[in-house]
């Protein structure tokens, strides 16, 4: 009986569970690793649909920045597209490195690492002061420009925000970028990006003699281009504007080769007018800088040549020139086209550009504007000058054009601009 009972006591003995914490452990472990799975897998999905767009009916499409990093050649010296530490450099002249934004035509700068695209607008949109005194460039008052007027006109959908090097530059031997802000989705070009940009004393970048504000700063002053060479000066100077825009990675590749004719083309042409827009009007080319409820205000594709602003007055209503601008439009013979706009204090079919307005087309210099200091008018010219009202100038003049236009042909950019005619004509 005794010998019974050990035995059933045997058989009694309880089963050890296993501890608590060893349980945790593998329920962590096993989430552990289904993160890990969540995480690189959305990353792949998220970068192979990035390489390999396709569209909403399936169709694949073709990533821009693959595209043109796989059918250029690469090349070490001259013109052409060059690697420096995983980035792609465009270097020299005559590189095909055109692609079209909203109508307006950009040069594509570098291809970053991460296919992330930065460009240059190819024109110039005005002559500003940097600002009055010496700043990080996102608190400029040349940046809350950009920001306020040209951002406005650029599909965003396009964009991610930029890097902008704020390290104080003293010295052309001292060039950094230890700090960087990444808050702006426009900015200006860098010094390194504008010297990396040299071939055999040329680039893309700009012309001869002519001056383009930098994104840096020195201590006293800030850095800008002076022909192929890079100079500073007091940021109150009134030197040349291009943009700078930095492209998604999943940017498509629709149509174009790069070149100047047939530029890289990413958004479908819906033929809509913006701001940028070429139009053909009666065999006359206007540019769009600005857009109303009703109204487009273009600016001319030529100047008119010498011309007096006036004998003594500097103030446009009371001006010779007003008087002759007036009789001039009635020439253009598209007085159904025309409405009423204002130009600073007039409201008027006709008058003459302000300092903030936009002017594409860098090539027309000498013209009066509309604004005044002391007693002389402001003059668009390599940087902005003063000049007496009683010489001979260019003048280039600006319309209030009808939104109800039919557009006949053409893609609305310089090559190509929309011909257009009243919807009733």
């Amino acid at each position: 009986m005794e010998e019974n009972k050990k035995v059933k006591k045997r058989k009694k003995k309880k089963i050890i569970k296993a501890p608590k914490v060893q349980t945790i452990f593998c329920l962590i472990s096993l989430l552990f690793v289904l993160g890990c799975c969540f995480y690189y897998g959305s990353r792949l999905i998220k970068y192979y649909k990035i390489y390999n767009p396709k569209s909403e009916s399936g169709e694949t499409l073709v990533n821009l920045a693959s595209s043109i990093i796989t059918g250029s050649s690469i090349v070490y010296e001259g013109d052409g597209l060059y690697i420096s530490s995983g980035n792609y450099l465009y270097k020299g002249s005559d590189v095909n490195n055109y692609i079209l934004v909203d109508n307006m035509l950009f040069r594509i700068i570098r291809i970053n690492a991460d296919k992330t695209m930065e460009i240059i607008l190819d024109d110039y949109i005005n002559k500003k002061e940097w600002d009055t005194d010496i700043k990080d460039f996102s608190e400029s008052s040349l940046s809350k420009y950009l920001e306020d007027k040209f951002l406005n006109i650029i599909d965003k959908d396009l964009l991610v925000k930029s890097s902008v090097c704020t390290d104080t530059i003293p010295e052309l031997s001292e060039v950094t970028c230890e700090k960087t802000s990444n808050d702006t989705y426009v900015k200006l070009l860098g010094i390194s990006d504008f010297l990396n940009s040299i071939s055999d004393d040329k680039t893309y970048l700009i012309k001869d003699k002519e001056y383009l504000w930098l994104t840096n700063h020195g201590k006293t002053n800030v850095w800008h281009t002076s022909g192929i060479s890079v100079a500073n000066s007091s940021p109150t100077k009134m030197y040349g504007v291009k943009p700078v825009l930095t492209l998604k990675n999943s940017t498509v590749l629709l149509s174009g080769d790069g070149t100047k004719d047939n530029p890289y083309q990413i958004q479908e042409n819906k033929q809509a007018i913006k701001v940028g827009t070429y139009l053909d009007i009666n065999d006359e080319i206007y540019i769009v800088y600005d857009i109303g409820d009703n109204y487009y205000k273009v600016e001319s594709d030529k100047v008119l040549k010498n011309i007096i602003f006036d004998k003594t007055s500097n103030e446009y209503s009371n001006s010779s020139l007003k008087k002759y601008l007036d009789n001039y439009v009635e020439s253009l013979g598209i007085d159904k086209l025309l409405v009423d706009v204002s130009f600073q204090d007039n409201t008027s079919k006709i008058g003459l550009l302000s300092l903030d307005d936009f002017k594409f087309n860098d090539s027309l210099k000498n013209y009066y504007l509309s604004d005044t200091k002391d007693k002389e008018v402001y003059l668009y010219n390599g940087s902005l000058l003063t000049s007496k009202v009683d010489v001979s100038r260019n003048v280039r003049f600006g319309l209030g054009i009808t939104k109800d236009l039919k557009i006949i042909s053409g893609n609305g950019s310089k090559i190509a601009p929309y011909i257009v005619e009243g919807k009733d004509a």
